[in-house]
């Protein structure tokens, strides 16, 4: 009876001290962007989206009118455009669409089910991934000459909490809990998505912005 009572409050600790892995983004680097050099003259644009329909997808886009505002090439940034207020207010228009695609690694499985054993969902957290389709049409209102471009980035990020991690007392009941929980934990988490898009903005925001910027110099010459 000691014995068992011993187990059972050595499970409940480590399922209150070490139940969840924060979240991080394991492949930043590939995205790093260094500043570019600015422009001679500074530009006045307008941006739109029809991502701004969801709460998420507009944070996508916040990013990266941000990261174009702290550029500093720009003496006036409206966001968001629209042509009947602001006719004749702006050089350029970029419409930009975010198009956000969430995955589960299938290696999930394993960090559950044996990975149990060792708490290795809150020792090294579920895999997911987010591809993330910008797609950016920038037009010179002037002459209405435009150009569209597409930004892929795929973000590799690992995360687990406790709506996962608590299958990691299955070693009480001969490993089942964790089995059939690595079979769902598959799949992706929505309840992570919030979060990476927190700590993924800077980053996306300064690449995607310097892509937008290269397009911009090439429409002003």
């Amino acid at each position: 009876m000691k014995k068992s009572f011993m187990l059972l409050t050595i499970v409940v600790s480590l399922c209150f001290v070490g139940c969840s892995h924060n979240l991080r983004i394991t492949n930043l680097d590939s995205y790093y962007s260094p500043p570019s050099p600015p422009f001679k003259e500074t530009l006045k644009m307008g941006v739109t989206s029809s991502s701004n329909t969801d709460i998420q997808g507009r944070r996508y886009i916040d990013a990266i009118v941000d990261s174009l505002r702290k550029t500093g090439n720009f003496d006036k940034l409206i966001y968001p455009y629209d042509q009947s207020v602001h006719r004749g207010q702006v050089d350029v228009v970029s419409d930009i669409t975010v198009v956000p695609r969430y995955s589960g690694e299938g290696l999930n499985f394993l960090v559950n089910w044996p990975g149990f054993l060792i708490f290795a969902p809150a020792a090294f957290g579920y895999g997911y991934i987010a591809e993330l389709e910008t797609n950016v049409n920038i037009t010179r209102l002037k002459d209405s000459a435009s150009q569209q471009i597409s930004i892929p980035t795929k973000y590799e990020f690992r995360q687990a909490e406790i709506d996962r991690t608590w299958t990691e007392i299955g070693w009480l009941e001969f490993g089942v809990i964790p089995l059939i929980g690595g079979l769902v934990f598959t799949e992706y988490d929505t309840d992570v998505t919030d979060e990476f898009i927190g700590k993924v903005s800077p980053n996306y925001g300064t690449y995607v912005a310097k892509k937008i910027l290269k397009v911009c110099g090439e429409l002003k010459e």
